[in-house]
């Protein structure tokens, strides 16, 4: 790697120590004149300048004037004034229509009277077609109550039962529930009794009180069972199928809209 020298030598590279650049050619001729342009053309009529000088050798403007003469300007000038003019667009004045100006707000509205007062409210449709009147909620109670104390009656003989039997009523929490479920069993027997038999409860009967259905008919057995239904439903929603009776418009709870019957007072027939 050494055995070459650090710089380049005039012996290993004649040329590169040697060499110089070209020296520049003076051309000793005299440079030759240019010819003189042709002078800018004229312009060719009065009346018309041109726009661009161009040789002389080589003219691109032709002149009007020498495109037709002067009577065949004025045939085209003649036929020009023949031609039909299209007849001017008609106007007409349109008038628009005048807005009515909106009558003053009668005295009533500020009370939201909305009809006139000749015209009367028309009164809810009621769902019972016939003529019975439903059973005031009194004697509805009164009935409730008759079938209440029966069914009191009921759990009194099976806690009875059971403790002559020798069972014990340990009340605690696990014995409860079981307790509660067994006392449910009582109204839900005594109400599917006198639905499987068709037949009015002893509280209806004591009240003075038949069940019909929305015809005024006996209701069927199978509108006793959705009726025997609807009782528990009412129940089960905190009692507030029970309470719709005071709200509704006919006097009916939840089960009497459910079975489409109501209690009704016995007709003296």
């Amino acid at each position: 790697m050494r055995s070459t020298p650090a710089r380049i030598s005039p012996a290993t590279y004649p040329i590169a120590a040697t060499a110089t650049a070209p020296a520049y050619e003076y051309n000793s001729q005299p440079e030759t004149a240019v010819a003189p342009q042709a002078p800018e053309r004229a312009s060719i009529a009065a009346g018309q300048q041109a726009l661009f000088s161009t040789p002389a050798f080589d003219p691109r403007i032709i002149p009007f004037d020498s495109l037709t003469t002067q009577a065949e300007r004025e045939s085209i000038r003649a036929r020009a004034a023949e031609l039909a003019r299209p007849a001017p667009l008609k106007t007409e004045k349109i008038e628009a229509p005048r807005v009515r100006a909106r009558k003053s707000q009668s005295t009533d509205q500020r009370r939201l009277d909305f009809m006139s007062h000749d015209q009367a409210l028309p009164l809810p449709q009621s769902s019972i077609i016939c003529d019975a009147p439903v059973a005031p909620l009194a004697l509805r109670l009164q009935a409730a109550v008759i079938d209440g104390l029966l069914m009191a009656l009921g759990c009194g003989f099976g806690v009875a039962l059971f403790e002559i039997l020798g069972g014990q009523l340990l009340l605690d929490r696990h014995a409860i529930p079981f307790f509660a479920l067994a006392i449910l069993t009582v109204p839900l027997f005594y109400k599917l009794l006198w639905t499987l038999a068709g037949r009015d409860t002893t509280g209806m009967r004591k009240a003075g009180l038949q069940l019909v259905d929305f015809d005024g008919n006996r209701p069927s057995q199978a509108r006793r069972y959705q009726r025997l239904c609807g009782t528990f439903l009412s129940f089960a929603a905190a009692g507030i199928g029970m309470i719709w009776a005071l709200v509704d418009e006919d006097g009916l709870t939840w089960h009497d809209h459910i079975s489409s019957t109501f209690p009704t007072i016995v007709s003296e027939d």
